[in-house]
C-alpha cells in the first residue's frame, strides 16, 4: 500500500519560521526553510514514506467560510505582520516550493482553498492509501480513520485510529472532534462556541461523547427529554454564544449558530472549487515526470542558502541529509516508468 505523508505546508512553514528565529544566511532568514526540509527528510524515514504531497493556502483561502461566517478567523487578521516578516516569510515559501520541485514532492495550492479542505478531500478520494497528515491545526483530528493518522506538529506525536486526541484539555474519539468544537467554540479561528459550555460541560451532559460517536441531534434531543433543563443546557438549545451575536446571525433565519458552526468546522469538499476538486482528483494518481529534476539541483540551493553550513562538520554532512530524498526520488521514478507502460 502506498504510505502517503500529507502536508498543511503553511503551518509546517510557521513553525520554523517562528521558532527558528536565529538562523541566518548573511542577512537572509533561512529558519522556516531549514526546519521544513529538515522535517521531511526525518518524517521520510521514520514513517518509510513512499509518496509527500504538499498543500499550500490559497490565494484569499479564507473567502468561501467568510462569506458564510463574517468572523471568521477575524482574530488573526487583526494582527498584521511586519512588512520585513512578509517578505522573509515569502522568499521562504517560494525557495521550498523550488525544492519540493527537484525532490519530487508533490505540491498544490488552489485559489480561494484552504490547504485543511484539500487534504480532506484528498482523504476522502484515497482510501487504497495509508495516510499521515503533517499539521498544527487540531481540526484535522476529525480527519483520522482506519487508513488516516494525524501528525500534530507541536505535540510532535502521532494519533491513529483507535486512539483518544487531546481537546481542550480532555481526551475524546477523533469522531467527536467536530461536534465537541461545535458546541464549545474554537478560539483559534474565532468560532463562538456556546455560553458557559466548555468541554468538560459538554461530557456532563452527554457522557458518552468520552467513548462512542455522538451526534449534534444526540446532544439536543438528549437535553430536550430532560424534565428539568439548567442554563448552559437551554443556552445549547437556543444558541447563546460567547459572544453576542452580530447582525449577520439575526439576518440568516434559517440557519442557526450550531449548524454554522458545525458546516465552518468541517473539512473537506464543501468549501472547494470545482478546480480544487478536479486538480486533487489529478494529483492523487499522476505520476511526476523526471525531465529537468535532479537531486543535484537542490544540492545547489542548498549550498546558495547556506543550508550545508548549518549541518554537523563532517565530509558527508550533505550526503545523510539528502539520502531520505534520494529514496523517495527512486520511488517516484519507478512509478512514473511504470505509469507509461501501463
Amino acid at each position: 500500500m502506498t504510505r502517503t505523508l500529507l502536508i498543511d505546508g503553511n503551518s509546517l512553514l510557521n513553525t520554523g519560521f517562528h521558532g527558528i528565529k536565529n538562523m541566518y544566511n548573511g542577512t537572509d532568514h533561512i529558519g522556516g526553510l531549514y526546519h521544513f526540509l529538515n522535517t521531511l527528510r526525518k518524517l521520510i524515514d521514520t514513517y518509510l514514506l513512499t509518496k509527500i504531497v504538499v498543500f499550500w493556502d490559497g490565494e484569499e483561502n479564507t473567502k468561501p467560510r467568510l462569506e458564510f461566517y463574517p468572523d471568521y478567523k477575524l482574530n488573526r487578521r487583526l494582527k498584521p505582520k511586519s512588512e520585513d516578516d512578509l517578505q522573509s516569510y515569502a522568499r521562504q515559501k517560494l525557495r521550498i516550493q523550488e525544492y519540493l520541485e527537484e525532490l519530487y514532492v508533490r505540491q498544490s495550492t488552489f485559489k480561494w482553498c484552504e490547504a485543511d479542505d484539500c487534504m480532506g478531500y484528498y482523504c476522502e478520494k484515497s482510501k487504497k492509501e495509508d495516510i499521515i497528515i503533517l499539521t498544527s491545526d487540531r481540526d484535522l483530528l476529525q480527519l483520522i480513520n482506519k487508513n488516516v493518522s494525524v501528525h500534530v506538529i507541536s505535540l510532535n506525536k502521532l494519533f491513529k485510529y483507535g486512539d483518544k486526541v487531546p481537546l481542550n484539555g480532555v481526551n475524546i474519539p477523533p469522531y467527536n472532534v467536530r461536534v465537541t468544537k461545535t458546541i464549545c467554540g474554537d478560539s483559534s479561528d474565532n468560532i463562538y462556541g456556546i455560553k458557559m459550555v466548555g468541554v468538560k460541560s459538554l461530557i456532563k451532559i452527554k457522557p458518552e461523547i468520552l467513548e462512542e460517536k455522538v451526534t449534534l441531534d444526540d446532544i439536543l434531543n438528549t437535553i430536550k427529554s430532560k424534565t428539568k433543563i439548567n442554563k448552559k443546557e437551554k443556552n445549547i438549545l437556543e444558541g447563546v454564544t460567547q459572544k453576542q451575536p452580530s447582525m449577520f446571525y439575526k439576518e440568516r433565519e434559517n440557519i442557526s449558530i450550531l449548524e454554522t458552526n458545525y458546516k465552518i468546522i468541517g473539512v473537506g469538499k464543501q468549501f472547494l472549487t470545482k478546480d480544487a476538486v478536479n486538480g486533487i482528483n489529478d494529483l492523487s494518481k499522476e505520476a511526476i515526470d523526471p525531465e529537468g529534476r535532479h537531486w543535484k539541483n537542490a544540492l545547489d540551493l542548498m549550498m546558495s542558502d547556506g543550508i550545508l553550513n548549518i549541518l554537523p562538520k563532517k565530509d558527508d554532512a550533505w550526503v545523510d541529509f539528502v539520502r531520505p530524498f534520494l529514496r523517495l526520488t527512486r520511488i517516484e521514478k519507478d512509478f512514473y516508468k511504470n505509469k507509461r507502460h501501463e
